[in-house]
């Protein structure tokens, strides 16, 4: 789990969540419809792109 990517409230360009968050990388996944409707919010570049660059790595 230390692989995890901690999300700080300054990344969060926009909305946010109530609870501390982080990005599991190697979590790639489609979003159900109720994950539309709920919308959390906007994040920074730089924390995507990491989360990106992360992803990547874990690739064959």
């Amino acid at each position: 789990m230390d692989r995890l990517i901690n999300i700080p409230e300054k990344s969060w360009l926009r909305g946010g969540t109530p609870n501390e968050n982080r990005i599991v990388p190697w979590g790639v996944q489609s979003i159900g419809h109720e994950g539309i409707d709920f919308c959390r919010g906007r994040l920074e570049t730089d924390i995507v792109n990491e989360a990106i660059a992360a992803l990547v790595k874990q690739l064959p």
